[in-house]
């Protein structure tokens, strides 16, 4: 068949040669001829790209004249190969010469769809209601259905997702016991059929460790979610394995099941563990416009008595706050928890006021997906001295429940989705507080994209205290803002009720914050944005103060790194903030 002239088509030339120049006494020394893929669009550029002579006329080698021979006799037979993977199973081609050009004109013909598909179970795992419903759910989710071109590849990764499928629950030795593609080029239909042999239903055994030598076992069994006999699944084992990952006693980790359809039953679960030292200290520096110049040292056991309890000593030296941290954690048990205990001491004089405080708390934390809350309580002793006045002492055991949600594609960087949390805080002069006071607090961001690149980013905060007598209330537990990640354009923890000079911290807080972000150059963005909050001791003095600014952002390899300059409405002054990662 001849292809008429307004049949749409695209050439791609690469390098070639003719027969006949081949045999010519002059062939080895004349320049490489052209060959030419006259096609429609798509089939060119398979052709171009993957026929063997094409691919031998592009190689940094020049193949030698019998290898371009037998290249070009083969050549019909190969491009009708590469269009089958296509589809095309009738195409017409023809060859045409002319000087050192060898054009061949492909007409593909109609692309062969799918007619019909049988997807059938074989073995243990077909039968029953869990067979019906197995076999049912294979063929829901069938990626190649009727009507659907016939290629290839999609042949090949419709049966692989499929095969795996089945594999990742408790049939891991399942297998395409047949599968069969037949084609009819003169009706241009496929028929699909195929059957996937379950294999046996494998269940998991005990744990063996290899490996372990610093660390009890303990360290490494209690993290498992599963118990001898329970149906094999492999998002157990990768939930295992990133778990024991999480943990500081080993810097590799592979959990692996031993699957032997012979003995599918308590199949042995293989952890191959390389440990890390069980103590590390490291010290730190930095600079933050809140905080300014910084530094920290670290020291960390992480095998304190050989029983894999984790003792953290942290002293963190900033221009206004000084801290110094003892704690000591649990290993993190199967169902997630992680229990700590600590005490800490803090110093600090944060906007003219003077705080010296002791801290003891104990909390229990657990993280599941994309949630992660904890309960605890915390006792606090407190000393505070604001400017030219009296000094003032206040304590409080307050029980605490914490709830987080990080609901976004990437932690750190996120383009798309929401942060959450909330805090309540209770605390009773019953047992030990100076005053009775209940805390709640929550907070909120979303990232919204805005067409291919920019992205809008909404953020708000809202906190009440009910007490009895506000004064007595630590100053942790009231309410300060202003800086980085609050209302910008003001003062670190500017905001607020005052005593004399000093921000004492208020009773209520709101705060509304919304950004938009423009692409300016492959990984940097400019930012636009709007802050408004303040605290308060009554919703009645609540007045917001407003921060406008701008700013620049770079998707650094460890998060977005931002640098912003803001002017505070209230104020008339300007303020510079840095940033590193999502302010949550």
């Amino acid at each position: 068949m001849n292809l008429s002239s307004d049949f749409f088509c695209w050439r791609h030339r690469v390098s070639g040669a003719l027969l006949v120049w081949l045999l010519s006494p002059a062939g080895l020394a004349a320049p490489l001829p052209e060959l030419v893929v006259d096609a429609p669009g798509a089939v060119s550029t398979l052709l171009s790209q993957h026929l063997a002579l094409a691919r031998a006329l592009r190689d940094s080698v020049p193949p030698d004249p019998g290898q371009l021979e037998a290249l070009q006799l083969a050549l019909d037979e190969d491009a009708r190969s590469l269009l089958a993977t296509e589809g095309y199973f009738s195409p017409q081609l023809h060859r045409h010469h002319q000087n050192h050009t060898l054009t061949l004109r492909v007409d593909p013909g109609p692309r062969t769809d799918i007619s019909a598909v049988t997807l059938a179970l074989a073995g243990p795992g077909a039968t029953g209601t869990d067979g019906a419903q197995r076999l049912a759910m294979l063929r829901e989710r069938w990626s190649l259905p009727v009507g659907q071109p016939f290629r290839q590849d999609d042949w090949d990764n419709a049966k692989n997702q499929a095969l795996r499928s089945v594999q990742i629950d408790r049939y891991p030795s399942a297998r395409w016991a047949h599968a069969e593609a037949r084609i009819d080029p003169a009706s241009q239909r496929a028929v699909l059929s195929a059957t996937l042999d379950t294999g046996p239903a494998f269940t998991l055994g005990e744990i063996q460790v290899h490996g372990l030598r610093r660390y009890p076992l303990q360290a490494v069994t209690r993290l498992a979610t599963f118990s001898p006999g329970s149906p094999y699944h492999q998002r157990k084992l990768l939930d295992y394995q990133a778990a024991l990952q999480a943990t500081p006693y080993f810097t590799s980790v592979r959990v692996e099941a031993g699957l032997d359809p012979t003995q599918p039953l308590l199949s042995p679960v293989q952890v191959f563990v390389q440990e890390a030292q069980a103590q590390k200290i490291s010290v730190g520096a930095g600079y933050g416009s809140d905080s300014g110049p910084r530094g920290s040292l670290n020291y960390q056991h992480h095998n304190i008595a050989g029983l894999g309890l984790l003792l953290a000593n942290t002293l963190q030296l900033e221009r206004e706050q000084q801290t110094l941290d003892s704690s000591l954690t649990l290993p993190r048990d199967g169902d997630g928890y992680r229990d700590t205990a600590g005490v800490k001491l803090a110093r600090s004089t944060v906007q003219q006021l003077k705080l010296h405080q002791e801290t003891v708390y104990a909390s229990r934390l657990r993280a599941r997906g994309d949630d992660e809350y904890g309960y605890g309580i915390t006792f606090t002793r407190e000393r505070s001295t604001p400017d030219g006045g009296s000094t003032s002492r206040t304590q409080a055991l307050v029980a605490r429940y914490d709830w987080t949600r990080r609901a976004v594609d990437n932690p750190l960087n996120p383009q798309r989705g929401h942060m959450l949390a909330g805090q309540v805080v209770a605390a009773s002069r019953q047992l030990g507080s100076d005053t009775d006071f209940l805390r709640g607090y929550a907070r909120a961001i979303g990232f919204y994209p805005v067409g291919r690149s920019a992205r809008v980013i909404v953020r708000g905060e809202l906190g009440q205290v009910w007490a009895a007598r506000g004064d007595d209330v630590p100053t942790d537990w009231r309410f300060r803002t202003g800086g980085g990640g609050s209302v910008r354009g003001y003062a670190y923890q500017s905001l607020g009720p005052r005593e004399g000079s000093s921000v004492v911290g208020g009773r209520v807080q709101a705060l509304f914050s919304g950004e938009y972000q423009h692409p300016v150059w492959p990984g940097w963005r400019l930012a636009l944005f709007a802050d408004a909050g303040n605290a308060a001791d009554r919703w009645q003095d609540w007045r917001p103060r407003l921060g406008l600014g701008t700013g620049i952002r770079w998707d650094s390899p460890i998060g977005p790194v931002g640098m912003d300059i803001a002017r505070g409405q209230s104020t008339g002054q300007w303020q510079w903030h840095l940033s590193l990662g999502a302010s949550f």
